[in-house]
């Protein structure tokens, strides 16, 4: 028996900052319950199966060292959702799905694009998140300091003026 490869897909282009949540869809076309699927291509190479189910049965399976608590898949009235859960940098690539009953159809094409941060305006690109925060850290420690500076300095001059 020989698979059939068939590839229906609308590339549509999605750039988000990192630690967004990001959900994909699409609707699984088959006529009959089969084999639906979420695939992600980074740069050209072989696409990965991320997870996969029979579409009349809720148990997912997650392939390729994809976690279902970052990357979850779900079926309902014939729409296939993938949530991925704080995007991150690495999760960038092409992302598809895929059905399978007698061939395979991949659909909705979307390339993800996982740039810059949630602090922009505060540091580079490519800085971390605990980076960002250990820079908010300092700079409220500075702020509490100069606070704590101002209050002793007044507290000394109205101790020393009522001598």
């Amino acid at each position: 028996s020989q698979t059939l490869f068939l590839t229906l897909l609308e590339t549509s282009e999605l750039v988000v900052h990192p630690g967004y949540n990001v959900t994909f869809q699409c609707t699984d076309v088959n006529g009959a319950p089969g084999h639906v699927g979420w695939f992600l291509q980074v740069n050209g190479s072989e696409p990965l199966c991320i997870a996969s189910m029979y579409s009349s049965d809720p148990t997912v399976q997650h392939h390729n060292g994809f976690q279902p608590s970052h990357m979850e898949m779900l079926i309902s009235h014939r729409i296939i959702f993938l949530k991925i859960t704080e995007v991150d940098v690495a999760d960038s690539g092409h992302y598809f799905c895929g059905m399978f009953d007698k061939y395979i159809i991949f659909t909705n094409a979307t390339a993800l694009k996982v740039q810059g941060n949630l602090f922009n305006n505060l540091s580079p690109e490519n800085t971390s998140v605990a980076d960002l925060q250990m820079r908010i850290l300092v700079l409220l420690s500075i702020i509490r300091t100069g606070v704590l500076l101002c209050c002793l300095t007044i507290f000394i001059i109205i101790y020393t003026t009522r001598k």
